[in-house]
């Protein structure tokens, strides 16, 4: 069996999301999924427009295609939308590295929503991502979780929570999504 460098590994995950695909890489395995429904790209769409005007005001920018480096491999997550500087740090042409980004957001399907849920925020936390937003329509009632103040220090056993605070609105409750952005989400828009 021949392993491949991890430029390939890079090189065959930008060619798989070139053609449609989502293509991530955790603890040195290649996840190819397909790309996001209808429904969870309507809701990535409403929930940017809720965000826009805090993106336009501090000159940020919107990724829907970059990935977050996931310490100590060179591992990387492609989050559904990313709000970051304009000037992050990048880790290399394909993502940033986490403590860069101001906000990731992965929106659940039923075919992702276990790693939503019990991978990425782990990850997530460990790479630095300050805000974690989960928007879940897979549960009944649908729900918007925050998580933030992330456990950096987490090793990819640990048991503790990897965030140290986590908010969680039903559908049609508000959400307060802290600083930087300090405004209150309209989750029943969300889920429109």
């Amino acid at each position: 069996m021949a392993f491949m460098k991890q430029d390939d590994i890079q090189r065959l995950c930008q060619e798989l999301n070139d053609a449609g695909y989502t293509a991530e890489i955790t603890y040195g395995r290649v996840v190819v999924s397909p790309k996001v429904s209808r429904e969870q790209s309507n809701i990535t769409f409403r929930l940017m427009n809720q965000l826009f005007d805090s993106v336009r005001e501090n000159r940020w920018v919107i990724h829907s295609n970059w990935g977050v480096h996931l310490p100590p491999f060179p591992d990387m997550r492609l989050p559904d939308l990313m709000i970051a500087p304009q000037d992050a740090e990048q880790y290399d042409d394909m993502h940033i590295f986490g403590d860069g980004a101001l906000l990731v957001v992965e929106v659940c399907s039923k075919g992702t929503r276990s790693i939503d849920w019990d991978e990425k925020p782990l990850e997530y936390a460990r790479a630095g991502v300050p805000l974690l937003l989960i928007v879940d329509p897979v549960t009944d009632p649908a729900t918007v979780t925050l998580m933030h103040e992330p456990r950096k220090d987490l090793a990819v056993d640990d048991l503790r929570e990897p965030y140290q605070r986590v908010s969680v609105a039903d559908a049609g409750e508000t959400l307060r999504l802290p600083a930087p952005f300090d405004i209150d989400l309209d989750t029943g828009t969300v889920f429109a």
